[in-house]
């Protein structure tokens, strides 16, 4: 539905209703906001704004990755908007139509940045009246700026995960590393394509972004470098967690098998003695000790341990 309707009235910023777009259409600069889109909406506002049909499209289609294409009467852009949900980070995708005298936007839900901007213009209208190309700047600032609480919260888990590295829930540290893997692959699939948009737009490479606006562009396309920087460096660092995590499981397991494969070792030739004696012949030595003869085996077999023990420790296998 068409969430607000924004126009310059004077010296006053109006919000006014749907029905009285006709009547401010083409007089001044309008900011339509559009919150959960029906084909509804988008038909009534290709009667009063040129809106392309292929963008109208894309938006009812909840279009998911970041683009900027230039019609013939506005440019057309989606960015995502990152947002913790519990323990999982969601995106919310916006769309703009951005005109020389209308910006059209497009979400699904309530975003901050957009009631941030709404905000401030009620409180400053001059901000209003720098157009278009200045709002849709100052959305996406508020959009690039959700994404540094993300990175912290992440930088505060990989701590923790790596602290859990050298714990023995090997389980529940596997767990916790593939489920950030895929959150920083989810981030740097947003982040890529949205840097790409405002490369482009920091170039000066659209018709209906002044030039002047152009520098603006170029300090949010930085933030989305560095953005994307820390992305990267935050996936190789799980990577190299990752690695030593599993070195660290194998050598455990190797010690594991290790200490088992001493103690088989040991216990091969007290079976092999407790084997010869406990059969039903009588043997001279048995004879010859008589009551000795349990005494006798068992300083044997411990004569026995107490060798191949000093071997492994000279050999430095224990």
């Amino acid at each position: 539905m068409i969430q607000s309707i924004f126009v310059l009235n004077g010296s006053k910023i109006e919000n006014i209703t749907s029905a009285q777009l006709q009547e401010y259409s083409g007089k001044g600069f309008v900011w339509v906001d559009v919150e959960d889109s029906v084909d509804e909406d988008f038909e009534y506002l290709k009667n009063i704004l040129p809106l392309h049909d292929l963008a109208c499209d894309i938006v009812t289609r909840k279009y998911s990755r970041s683009k900027i294409t230039e019609f013939d009467k506005h440019l057309f852009m989606i960015v995502h908007e990152p947002f913790e949900e519990g323990k999982k980070v969601s995106f919310l995708s916006t769309a703009f139509f951005i005109g020389d005298k209308f910006l059209v936007t497009a979400h699904k839900e309530s975003l901050v940045s957009i009631d941030s901007v709404k905000r401030n213009i009620e409180l400053n209208p001059s901000v209003f009246k720098r157009g278009p190309a200045y709002l849709v700047y100052l959305i996406i600032d508020g959009v690039i700026d959700e994404y540094f609480p993300i990175l912290d919260s992440l930088d505060r888990n990989l701590n923790e995960v790596e602290r859990l590295v050298f714990d023995n829930k090997s389980k529940a540290t596997l767990t916790m590393i593939f489920n950030l893997r895929r959150e920083v692959l989810d981030l740097r699939k947003k982040v890529i394509p949205a840097r790409e948009v405002l490369g482009t737009l920091s170039r000066f490479e659209s018709n209906y972004i002044p030039h002047k606006y152009s520098i603006y562009y170029r300090d949010l396309y930085d933030h989305l470098i560095r953005i994307s920087e820390m992305i990267d460096a935050y996936r190789d660092l799980l990577t190299g967690i990752l690695d030593v995590h599993i070195s660290i499981q194998s050598q455990r397991l190797n010690e594991v098998m290790k200490v088992l494969t001493v103690i088989a070792t040991i216990m091969m030739p007290l079976t092999l003695i407790t084997g010869f004696y406990g059969m039903n012949i009588i043997f001279p030595d048995v004879a010859l000790l008589g009551d000795n003869t349990y005494w006798f085996v068992l300083i044997m077999m411990s004569a026995v341990v107490i060798i191949m023990l000093y071997y492994f420790k000279n050999k430095k296998w224990m």
